[in-house]
């Protein structure tokens, strides 16, 4: 079982966020009852209520028949109700057959259950995804050749490598070093993007120890750098929220070598952990249009930006962070803006 379907099975207990009546406003074509359909994330039902989904902790959070919204499955009845703290949805039975608002144990599988986003287009980044802090092999343990006279070097083969201490057995995945990620007014880098070749198990430890690489997805080469396996569970279900102060970054790197960015697109932010982003956060796209020449006052001057739609970020490094296009109003490119929504 992967690292992130058994994070699956730890759920977070969304704790009451504090929204004004204006962060909860409704929209004009809100339904009053919905039913759930396969597919649906907890994104997706919020914005059909909310103008802003991303405050759905306070719309789901705190009512007795939806203790946890990730529990929310395909079938379920959802009804809008207004209540002394604003709008509030409530599990109305299911369109299924299981009626009646009393809590109930239920035997479907919790991977059929209703996820908080899109989980499938950001999966492979939850389990690949690293930054690296060097682009030197040397500052890590590194591939230094093929242990057998093999020109390409793929699952089943062994390699050497250098300055590992693993044990035997440890697995070790292997990444190549990619571009470096600049801060888009510094020209800093922020850290080295890598790229997942796989993984290689220790069959004899030392310097150099005796590697097999269990699976491949390229070629291994010489200069790739050995990270050990983290097993740890790694988070799958989000709180969004918006940042408490202000925060302001770009982007810069789309993901997979995608030209267009669009709703669903995995884009790199020149934020990261040290600069106050949490998991979950929700920041808005600003478009930067290019500089205009003002003929009368001849002075080139910068338009403001424009609202181009809303990312949140999924996973978190210490000065980039990887986020999800989670709307998307119009194109977005690189170096557009990220910054609070309404800041």
């Amino acid at each position: 079982m992967t690292r992130l379907c058994r994070s699956l099975f730890a759920f977070l207990a969304l704790l009451p966020l504090l929204a004004s009546a204006e962060d909860l406003a409704l929209r004009p074509d809100h339904p009053d009852v919905y039913v759930v359909v396969r597919g649906d994330t907890l994104w997706d039902i919020s914005g059909r209520f909310l103008s802003k989904p991303w405050y759905w902790p306070k719309l789901w959070g705190v009512n007795p028949q939806i203790a946890n919204p990730d529990l929310i499955y395909p079938g379920d009845r959802l009804r809008l109700v207004i209540t002394a703290d604003g709008p509030r949805l409530i599990r109305d039975g299911n369109a299924y057959g299981s009626g009646g608002l009393s809590p109930k144990v239920r035997s479907t599988p919790l991977d059929t259950a209703i996820p908080a986003i899109p989980l499938k287009h950001i999966s492979a980044f939850l389990e690949e995804a690293v930054v690296l802090r060097s682009n030197k092999p040397g500052d890590f343990a590194y591939v230094a050749s093929a242990a057998d006279e093999h020109i390409a070097v793929g699952g089943g083969d062994r390699i050497y490598g250098r300055q590992t201490s693993a044990e035997t057995g440890q697995p070790m995945d292997i990444y190549r070093i990619g571009h470096a990620y600049l801060d888009p007014e510094s020209k800093e880098p922020l850290g080295f993007n890598a790229l997942y070749i796989g993984q290689a198990s220790v069959q004899r430890p030392g310097d150099p120890a005796t590697l097999v690489v269990s699976k491949a997805r390229r070629e291994v080469l010489a200069g790739d750098v050995l990270i050990p396996t983290d097993d740890r569970p790694l988070q799958a279900s989000y709180v969004p929220h918006a940042p408490a102060g202000p925060l302001r970054g770009h982007i810069i790197d789309v993901v997979d070598g995608v030209s267009q960015i669009g709703q669903h697109s995995v884009v790199v932010l020149s934020r990261g952990r040290n600069d106050g982003v949490e998991l979950g956060h929700v920041l808005e796209v600003r478009q930067v249009p290019p500089p205009i020449d003002d003929p009368v006052a001849r002075q080139r001057v910068q338009p403001p930006t424009d609202p181009a739609g809303t990312v949140m970020v999924f996973r978190l490094f210490e000065r980039v962070s990887y986020a999800l296009v989670m709307t998307a109003s119009r194109p977005m490119h690189l170096l557009d803006e990220v910054a609070p929504p309404d800041l």
